[in-house]
């Protein structure tokens, strides 16, 4: 699925991009011959298109492996051992794999998370009191991410 569209293609839906916007405040008279003409890209602008559309095919690439892995091991360590599997654990790992691990910093909150929370689910198996006041935290926690999910998924389609 490719979002760039040809800059040589003049635009029929009588809209006008937020980046021509921009440029009349630069050029106006740039603007309107790209309007009358069609906007010609220079090497430059090829060649950093090419490498903004691989890197974009990258990140599309992690992210299906990441959505594998997760599929067969992506075990919510602490809202598996206090929900059990249900669609708030799906909604948690859903917020995982669609904000968390696009950016360096959720990442770094996950690997955190694989990391600690064996010893939670361990802390938590003898008292019965801190579950139950994690199962409310959790329950929140996925009701949001349920939301943010469904945002997200109705925006992309």
């Amino acid at each position: 699925m490719s979002f760039s569209r040809d800059p040589k293609v003049k635009r029929t839906d009588g809209l006008v991009s937020a980046s021509d916007l921009a440029r009349i405040g630069y050029c106006e008279r740039q603007v309107l011959f790209d309007a009358e003409r069609g906007k010609l890209a220079t090497q430059i602008q090829v060649e950093a298109r090419a490498r903004g559309n691989a890197a974009h095919a990258s990140f599309e690439r992690e992210a299906e492996i990441i959505a594998a892995r997760s599929a067969r091991r992506g075990k919510c360590f602490i809202a598996s051992h206090v929900l059990g599997e249900c669609d708030d654990t799906k909604a948690l790992r859903a917020f995982r794999d669609l904000f968390l691990r696009r950016s360096r910093a959720g990442r770094f909150l996950v690997a955190m998370y694989y990391r600690w929370s064996p010893a939670w689910c361990v802390c938590l198996a003898d008292r019965p009191k801190l579950t139950s006041a994690v199962r409310v935290g959790l329950h929140a926690c996925s009701y949001l991410a349920a939301r943010a999910v469904a945002v997200k998924v109705k925006r992309s389609s």
